[in-house]
């Protein structure tokens, strides 16, 4: 069984270079991950994101880290701009902490961006010492230079402060509301996270947990669930990716109605993903950059999962786009949403039947 590719959605991780050192990211957790601190280049993008597609097939691009972040790519100004030359049309959407660029670099970048363009900060606190409770080692008053030089150029841009909700943070929302407002940010977005004690045990602390908020505040799920508050009054233009994601999400919700797995990657809500090394997968989740990962009664040690052992065969940079998406290894990860007993741990964790409705599949806020 073949995957059925979505490509008006991608997954771009241009870097795997990061200043923080966040205790609860992949690259902390699993600092011997292979591709840590490699960049992607202007020519690699082209490679697989060639005039055609990005013309006739691409309608966002989500550039997002998971070990690394895409503002220190080292070309990404210029990789941002053949996009955007290339096909207007595209949404990017940028997921930075924002730290550590120079003011002047901020304003480059503005004058790239447009209308249907977000960028999302990632900022948990409200100053300098509370930021770094959690976003260890980032600038925030960089961070606040940052966000005020784009705004010098570019007005339309759509601005997002994004906090994930901590114990330190959660009783300061409203200041953080505040601050945001203040430098002219369209909305606030709270993330409820899922990486805390009474979700994974021991590995964050159990119950003594110190960055666990209250229950309120945690995913339901197996997955971040994100809020977004208005702010300035503008929405993004986004109503034809919409359309798309839930065309896609009807179709593919009835293709597999009798099945253990309803694969996010064929509505193509996440996004098919391309890390910093040049691998492709069907979506981030299952770059799994984790020494393991335990669901139901299903465990995968990295060392034995799909793309440790076949990452050369999956990277862009050793084979084409087309000879990588034919590939029949990809059986391997299709065949188990037929059958819960060969379905990988991700997939089960993240796509079955129960847990994939439409407010679960079709949405903006995905990453």
């Amino acid at each position: 069984m073949a995957i059925n590719w979505q490509f008006y959605h991608w997954h771009l991780e241009p870097s795997a270079v990061c200043v923080a050192r966040c205790p609860r990211c992949p690259r902390t957790e699993h600092p011997d991950t292979p591709w840590l601190n490699k960049n992607m280049t202007l020519e690699f993008v082209k490679k697989f994101f060639t005039v055609d597609m990005l013309t006739n097939q691409v309608r966002r691009v989500t550039m997002c880290g998971d070990v690394g972040d895409p503002i220190y790519c080292k070309e990404f100004l210029e990789i941002v701009q053949y996009i955007k030359q290339t096909n207007p049309l595209i949404h990017l959407f940028i997921i930075t902490n924002g730290s550590s660029r120079r003011p002047q670099w901020w304003r480059e970048l503005a004058k790239l961006l447009d209308a249907r363009d977000t960028i999302n900060f990632s900022v948990d606190g409200y100053d300098q010492a509370s930021n770094n409770l959690y976003r260890v080692n980032t600038d925030f008053d960089s961070i606040l230079e940052g966000i005020k030089s784009i705004r010098e150029v570019n007005k339309q841009v759509h601005l997002n402060w994004a906090t994930i909700v901590f114990s330190f943070n959660q009783d300061r929302l409203d200041d953080i509301k505040q601050l945001a407002r203040s430098l002219s940010m369209d909305g606030l977005q709270l993330t409820l996270s899922t990486k805390f004690g009474s979700k994974y045990g021991e590995a964050y602390g159990g119950e003594q947990d110190p960055l666990e908020p209250r229950a309120e505040f945690i995913s339901s799920s197996h997955r971040y669930e994100r809020q977004l508050i208005n702010l300035s009054g503008r929405i993004i233009d986004n109503g034809e990716y919409l359309a798309v994601n839930q065309e896609k999400y009807r179709a593919i919700k009835k293709q597999y109605e009798n099945y253990p797995i309803v694969p996010m990657c064929e509505i193509g809500n996440r996004g098919v993903y391309v890390n910093a090394e040049g691998v492709i997968f069907p979506c981030s989740w299952v770059s799994f950059p984790y020494n393991s990962l335990t669901y139901a009664d299903k465990t995968i040690q990295w060392q034995d999962s799909f793309f440790a052992k076949y990452r050369d065969r999956m990277n862009l940079n050793h084979r084409s786009f087309q000879e990588i998406i034919a590939d029949p290894l990809w059986s391997k990860c299709s065949q188990g949403w037929q059958d819960a007993s060969k379905s990988w741990v991700e997939c089960s964790q993240k796509c079955s039947r129960e847990l994939v409705d439409q407010d679960y599949a079709v949405g903006w806020l995905t990453n």
